[in-house]
């Protein structure tokens, strides 16, 4: 779970949906007193659930991706 300063995280959600092919969840995950805690209730968090069946390259390239959208945030 993470975010990108500067965004919300519906948007990242959105570009690594739709430049990446990357789903994640977004937003509060059920648990706004956390987010609140964590000061991240206004922009959310991008959560990656990775499985067994995803390969080294697809957290490479999620991990590339996440970068990307860090530096021109």
């Amino acid at each position: 779970t993470c975010t990108v300063e500067g965004l919300n995280s519906g948007d990242v959600g959105d570009i690594l949906d739709g430049d990446y092919g990357i789903a994640v969840r977004t937003g509060l995950h059920c648990a706004p007193f956390v987010h609140a805690d964590l000061g991240t209730e206004a922009i959310g968090a991008v959560r990656f659930s990775p499985g067994h069946f995803n390969t080294n390259d697809d957290i490479d390239r999620a991990l590339a991706a996440m970068a990307e959208i860090a530096v021109y945030s």
